[in-house]
């Protein structure tokens, strides 16, 4: 009796094992994490748009300063090559910077881009970006700009009649890191932070592809998802990054997340329902990367915002030390998810 007893308690305890947290999740992945570029001494990089083309290369949109030690945010592109090693990244090349007066004369970040054709005083552009804007030193009253470029690599000219998603509120954060998937030739669907009453997170459809016409669509909230969010899509999935906190953060930087998280849903559910339908498939955190900060997450995508598989899911972020030389660290690093084994 005694054996049987053993028996059936292992057996039932080996059937929970293999189960996820609701008795049907497959178990949370680990990711490899690689580290993949850094503007250097007295530099930053964080907020990444990394795309790859038909050719297999990769082109690594961030957030970088200029001059060594100096905290203002410019548009950086860091440009990967495929070799039998892994990517090699040239050196970063300014793309676009604040301007001299107006609403994004403080920082520029945050960039967002995206092959998408459109028509601006009488000429065709076939890249976009998105990108965070602000025009005061505390940070608040961001909003979100367009630049637009007949080439991936540039120039890219921002648009005259900038912001695209104004903000009113000069005393609150406002609305900025953007992410886009191109819906169709004439409209994308913008993610984006935000403090409306629709926030943290949100989405609306913008009417981009000529530009003298523009029609922006309704904001929409997403529900259950961190302010600082990304989107990609597959043909069966969308997948979101989110920053997010698990443990006490106290140390400074303590206004950026310890914890990178993948989840996604099946493209039949709604992003706009009341109830949680994220699945997590896993994260990266500082058990993973060896760093207490690991923040501002970005997925590899094609040149539409796409994903370029189901097997495999690259995510790009940045990590940090705590302490005085937090800001310094913030180097590029990428996380890799094999899809191929959770869904199997």
């Amino acid at each position: 009796m005694n054996n049987y007893k053993t028996y059936i308690y292992l057996t039932l305890l080996t059937l929970l094992s293999c189960k996820g947290n609701d008795g049907n999740e497959p178990q949370k992945l680990t990711p490899q994490i690689r580290y993949e570029f850094s503007g250097g001494a007295g530099h930053y990089n964080y907020a990444p748009s990394i795309i790859e083309d038909q050719y297999g290369i990769r082109y690594g949109f961030v957030c970088e300063n200029r001059d060594p030690f100096k905290i203002v945010d410019y548009v950086y592109l860091y440009k990967g090559i495929p070799t039998e090693k892994g990517y090699v990244w040239q050196p970063g090349t300014q793309i676009i910077e604040p301007s001299e007066t107006g609403w994004d004369n403080c920082h520029i970040c945050d960039p967002d881009v995206r092959e998408f054709k459109t028509t601006y005083k009488g000429e065709t552009y076939n890249w976009i970006m998105t990108y965070l804007g602000v025009d005061r030193w505390d940070c608040n009253h961001n909003q979100i700009g367009l630049a637009i470029s007949k080439n991936i690599e540039g120039p890219y000219i921002k648009f005259d009649r900038n912001p695209l998603v104004a903000y009113e509120d000069t005393t609150k954060w406002g609305v900025g890191q953007s992410t886009t998937i191109v819906k169709d030739s004439t409209t994308i669907q913008l993610f984006y932070h935000s403090s409306t009453e629709n926030g943290p997170f949100c989405m609306r459809e913008i009417k981009l592809n000529d530009l003298d016409n523009i029609i922006l669509g309704e904001e929409k909230a997403i529900p259950f998802l961190s302010a600082n969010s990304y989107p990609a899509m597959s043909d069966k999935n969308i997948y979101m990054v989110s920053e997010t906190r698990v443990s006490p953060i106290k140390e400074i930087p303590t206004w950026v997340g310890d914890v990178c998280r993948l989840a996604y849903k099946p493209r039949t559910e709604s992003l706009f329902t009341e109830e949680d339908g994220w699945i997590e498939i896993g994260h990266a955190g500082p058990e993973e990367t060896g760093f207490p900060r690991n923040h501002n997450p970005g997925i590899l995508t094609d040149t539409k915002g796409y994903m370029l598989n189901d097997d495999e899911l690259v995510m790009y972020f940045t990590p940090a030390m705590t302490g005085e030389n937090w800001l310094w660290s913030y180097d590029l690093y990428s996380a890799t998810f094999n899809l191929k084994n959770y869904f199997k």
